[in-house]
């Protein structure tokens, strides 16, 4: 085996130009995939996280309308929900917590001698985690705000900068509308979203759903609400049993999906982790064809090396060397040029990505600067083949030189 290292060692030395000439083919792909599978695996995890912010498993559902077929819309029926019908539907097996979802939008909202139009959510204390609604200051509702109609808000973080700029709002009053509410909290900043409820969340002012229907409302009726499935694919599954829930309370089948409109935001995830799936399965095969058109240049190098030194084969057969040896001999130096290049080429990626990361980061993208499992396991899976289309060939050939004729080459 030291023998057979001391060999690739001298034939990479004599062929170096030729080798590093041919070889950058395998280095380029390697790059690719390396700095692209980094790219679109930041850029994935940026949209969905982006995505998820307005709640990571959320469904939204609301009253309306039963139609008679056979008088058409003359004849439809409204659905009029209230807040026990939410509390069936969070009885049901496949839903993990519901809210309310009142939305007073673009309300008057004051302090002191500020006054800002924002939206108002009526919500409940399930909201915190089926919204993602997480306090920086003070604390989210209670059930025992909701239970009392307690006069208190949660501001999202511009809210409170629009409403109280540097001051500390949590303790301090505001009014809504004629009432006077209490801060009791101010949540994170979310920042951007590419979905929402209405106003980003930054911009949300949450109050009791109790307090919304009584003394901004002055209703009973809660028109919209949310649902977090217990498993976030299976949000039909969840709709259809809240939908059956209803349907015996008033009066409609369940597949009469007028009855209670849904929308489910994993069918806006599932959009957008098959395009980046694909994108990435893209660069992926893109990668490895190029890196098999570089095993190509390489294959072909190594024939011409096999046709300059087919006295020395002979030479080395005549002596006792078998064709097993001469074969591993010329397979070793195909592995080595291409796993020299590879691992060149994901050493540039990887400096590619740490040198493009800062620029990324500074728009909210954190890319990996290190090869990730799939990108290892497909540069892996792309050597084996670049190793036996550029070696397998050669190789054979070099073995099956008759020593006579090799010979008579001298």
């Amino acid at each position: 085996m030291a023998d057979l290292l001391r060999e690739t060692v001298r034939s990479l030395r004599a062929h170096a130009l030729r080798f590093g000439l041919t070889s950058l083919g395998i280095a380029w792909g390697a790059l690719l995939l390396t700095f692209l599978s980094a790219q679109m695996g930041g850029v994935r995890r940026h949209f969905m996280r982006e995505i998820e912010e307005v709640g990571p498993k959320l469904v939204y559902m609301g009253s309306g309308v039963v139609l008679d077929s056979r008088v058409g819309a003359r004849g439809a029926r409204r659905v009029e929900l209230e807040a026990e019908d939410l509390a069936r539907v969070e009885r049901a097996g496949a839903v993990e917590a519901v809210t309310p979802n009142l939305m007073l939008r673009n309300e008057p909202i004051r302090h002191g001698r500020r006054s800002k139009l924002l939206n108002v959510a009526g919500y409940d204390e399930d909201a915190a985690r089926i919204r993602n609604l997480v306090a920086a200051e003070g604390r989210f509702l209670s059930r025992l705000d909701v239970a009392r109609g307690s006069r208190v808000a949660f501001l999202g973080p511009e809210a409170k900068r629009r409403l109280f700029g540097a001051e500390a709002a949590v303790g301090r009053r505001i009014a809504i509308g004629s009432q006077l509410f209490t801060v009791i909290g101010v949540g994170i900043s979310k920042g951007e979203q590419l979905s929402n409820v209405g106003n980003p969340d930054d911009q949300l002012v949450v109050v009791p759903y109790t307090t919304a229907l009584r003394w901004l409302l002055r209703s009973d009726e809660v028109s919209e609400f949310l649902v977090a499935p217990r498993v976030r694919e299976r949000g039909d599954a969840t709709i259809r049993q809240a939908r059956a829930v209803l349907g015996l309370h008033h009066g409609f089948h369940p597949d009469q999906d007028t009855a209670v409109w849904a929308g489910d935001t994993w069918d806006a995830l599932k959009l957008v982790y098959g395009m980046f799936y694909a994108l990435q399965g893209f660069f992926v095969v893109a990668g490895t064809i190029t890196l098999l058109v570089g095993a190509v240049g390489v294959m072909n190098i190594m024939l011409v090396v096999v046709g300059e030194r087919t006295a020395e084969i002979g030479l080395r057969k005549a002596v006792g060397a078998r064709g097993r040896d001469v074969f591993l001999q010329f397979l070793l130096e195909a592995l080595a040029v291409a796993g020299l290049a590879s691992a060149l080429g994901i050493g540039g990626g990887v400096l590619a990505v740490r040198a493009v990361a800062p620029a990324f980061a500074a728009g909210g993208i954190h890319l990996e600067t290190s090869p990730d499992r799939v990108t290892i396991a497909a540069i892996a899976a792309a050597l084996v083949l670049v190793a036996l289309v550029a070696g397998v060939a050669p190789a054979v050939r070099a073995a099956r030189i008759p020593p006579a004729e090799a010979l008579r080459s001298y």
